[in-house]
């Protein structure tokens, strides 16, 4: 009961004060939602970008007509038909990247497996995206051309077995219907417990996970610093004359310090919500990682604290190893974008983890099970920490 007094009366002096509310939940969530929008630039743009492909067809035939719905099925072309004289001074002047001319007889041949020569022009000014528009062609092309091979094919073997001749347009035709049909695929469902690849998350989905993981350890390292700041004054040492114990005083701010974290991360996850962020797809996952991450953040700012000789020496070292565990930890921009000696590195920082289990819960979906490694680490880390830091820590 002393325990839970002496945490209840240091959460409530601790957001009592202004300065407090101002560093701990409003600038957190002014961080959030303005690097939420500036990381939304490292993403693929919205819409896939379009190539424009004068197309010339000559030939008129179904075949042709059919190479043309092909290409325009294809999101990133924009499918111009121009006269056949035309096509080649349009793409010299650079006025599409790329040009197709089908000539006569191209359906005929087609249709017979003779060899069909088609013209393609590529303007000199945008060579890359001439390769995109001539890939794009290749693959419509490909398809026909698997359909003239099934039907040649069909129509061999139905001249070994003595059978009827069939008509080439038919067998064409036929052959085109099969090679379009889509097969049916039985899909079943099963449950994710661990993340095979990885997705790179964008805008609030990173800020919001981030700004949680590194401004709780503020809240952690000024509660830590007030401990010192406390021993400096001598309330330390005017509090153990009380009937309460070491064990029961450093207990009861210690749960003060975490209770006060557990609450400006549940202000953090409710605003991150505002913002569109899916922090509900697994609330038992999310409260593993909550209180996890905030037990390895307390026992750090504990162990700071031990660390420190003032508190004003114990501010700069809190500014210094906050910074350091943010940036390299992922919190600031997401690790899959750094080299992977600074990934490998991150995984000796709790903050790693942290931001690890956060995004698998945010961005992949997972849930309790996926995220139990994470806070099974985060727990030793803190374990370790707090540790060293009651080991340390002199109460004069």
């Amino acid at each position: 009961m002393k325990l839970l007094t002496i945490a209840l009366t240091y959460l409530k002096q601790t957001f009592a004060s202004r300065s407090v509310l101002l560093f701990s939940v409003l600038m957190p969530m002014v961080f959030t939602a303005v690097l939420g929008v500036a990381m939304q630039g490292l993403g693929p743009p919205d819409e896939p970008p379009r190539w424009t492909l004068l197309l010339a067809d000559e030939d008129r035939s179904p075949q042709s007509a059919l190479l043309r719905r092909r290409l325009e099925a294809d999101p990133t072309l924009q499918v111009v038909a121009v006269p056949a004289a035309d096509l080649p001074g349009q793409v010299e002047a650079n006025e599409a990247p790329a040009g197709l001319v089908v000539p006569a007889g191209f359906g005929a041949a087609l249709l017979e497996g003779r060899p069909v020569e088609l013209r393609f022009y590529r303007a000199a000014g945008r060579l890359l995206d001439a390769q995109a528009v001539e890939a794009a062609t290749r693959a419509a092309l490909s398809a026909l051309e698997g359909s003239a091979q099934s039907a040649a094919l069909a129509r061999q073997v139905s001249e070994r077995l003595g059978l009827p001749a069939l008509a080439p347009a038919s067998t064409f035709e036929q052959a085109r219907a099969l090679w379009e049909t889509e097969a049916p695929l039985e899909v079943r469902a099963e449950a994710v417990t661990r993340l095979k690849g990885s997705e790179i998350p964008l805008g609030a989905e990173q800020s919001s996970p981030g700004m949680l993981v590194m401004f709780v350890l503020f809240v952690t390292f000024g509660g830590g610093t007030t401990l010192l700041a406390e021993r400096e004054q001598g309330t330390l040492r005017r509090l153990l004359v009380m009937p309460l114990g070491k064990a029961t005083l450093i207990g009861g701010k210690l749960l003060g310090i975490y209770l006060s974290a557990l609450v400006q991360m549940s202000l953090m996850v409710g605003f991150g919500r505002v913002l569109g962020v899916n922090w509900g797809q697994a609330p038992g996952a999310l409260a593993a990682m909550l209180l996890a991450y905030g037990f390895a953040a307390t026992a750090l700012g504990i162990l700071v604290a031990a660390l420190a000789r003032t508190s004003a020496q114990a501010d700069a070292l809190s500014t210094v190893v906050v910074m350091v565990l943010a940036s390299l930890g992922g919190a600031w921009w997401p690790i899959e974008i750094v080299p992977p000696w600074m990934q490998s590195l991150a995984q000796a920082l709790p903050t790693y983890w942290g931001m690890r289990g956060f995004q698998n819960i945010v961005v992949r979906g997972l849930g309790l099970g996926a995220v139990l490694p994470e806070a099974g680490v985060l727990l030793a880390f803190g374990a370790a920490f707090l540790a060293v830091g009651l080991w340390r820590f002199r109460w004069e």
